[in-house]
Parts: C-alpha cells; sequence; structure tokens
C-alpha cells in the first residue's frame, strides 16, 4: 500500500498528561515523524464529567491501511485502561481515545469537534493563533506551538525536531 498521510486527534481526561506521553511515545514507535498541534484543555463535551480533557491533533505517514492504524489506536486505548467493550465507552472518562478524522486529505470541520479546528488549522497551514498548554517530560516541552518530533532509534527517545510558529 502507498503511503497515506493520517489526521488524528487525542483526548484524555483521566491522567491526561501522563496518558498524552505514554501515546506519543508509543506512537512515535510506530509512525515517526509526528507532527502535532498545540495542546489545549477543553470541557467535556456530549457527557457529564468533572475532569477536564486534555486535546491535539497530529498528523503523521504510514503505509498501513485505516483499519490497521485505528488497529494500533484500539491497543494503545486497551493498554491504557479503557474498555472498548462497554457500550457506554464513548460518554464515560478516558485515559486515552485517539481518531483517525481523515485521510489524505486535511479534515473539514463537519468531520471534526469545533475545538479541533485551530488545532487543525496548525496543522495545515491556515494557522490561527492557539494558547497551548505545556507538558515536560524527559526535558521535552511540547504543546505551546504545533511541532515535530522524530523518535531516535537509537536510544528509544522522543526528539524534538522544529516547533512551528
Amino acid at each position: 500500500m502507498p503511503e497515506q498521510r493520517y489526521y488524528c486527534s487525542f483526548g484524555a481526561n483521566l491522567n491526561p498528561e501522563a496518558n498524552a506521553v505514554l501515546a506519543l511515545t508509543a506512537l512515535s514507535r510506530r509512525f515517526s515523524p509526528i507532527v502535532l498541534s498545540s495542546i489545549i484543555k477543553t470541557a467535556p463535551a456530549a457527557m457529564e464529567s468533572e475532569h477536564q480533557f486534555l486535546n491535539f491533533a497530529f498528523w503523521f505517514d504510514s503505509t498501513l491501511s485505516a483499519g490497521e492504524v485505528k488497529s494500533v489506536f484500539n491497543q494503545l486505548e486497551i493498554a491504557q485502561g479503557r474498555d472498548r467493550s462497554d457500550p457506554d465507552c464513548s460518554i464515560k472518562d478516558r485515559p486515552l481515545d485517539l481518531d483517525i478524522l481523515s485521510v489524505n486529505q486535511a479534515p473539514s470541520p463537519a468531520q471534526h469537534p469545533e475545538y479541533l479546528t485551530p488545532l487543525l488549522d496548525q496543522l495545515t497551514g491556515s494557522s490561527r493563533p492557539v494558547t497551548g498548554i505545556c507538558l515536560a517530560k524527559h526535558g521535552l516541552e511540547l504543546g505551546h506551538r504545533a511541532t515535530t518530533i522524530h523518535r531516535d532509534s537509537g536510544s528509544g527517545h522522543i526528539r524534538v525536531v522544529d516547533q512551528h510558529p
């Protein structure tokens, strides 16, 4: 299969900072480089919860099919404790929620929640200012603005290559 570009989203409202770092580490092992947007906090939508979500958008290129990428995402969600067999899992607090928004073209606004629009705009070059929060782990700071990350195959660590304005 030829390489395809996957536009995706991350969300978590249970231990979100730690789960974001775990997700980025695991994703960078499979897909590198990954370009991610600023990281924002949002109120829960379409569910009752007192826990705010941490959200960001990201893209990567892969030769895997959409079904294979979604399977990788589901495995990561389950490993972090999400019960995908629960019929109410979409309206419950979650440690990790990874979604494919579109393949090979930027998602249209109708394809995603409104709060993702400025984050996706960052990734497609039609950026609006976004005030992101900072995730700091192992000397890396992510989240203030769009960033390209690579996994260093020698050390296994995530390496920030470029922080986009």
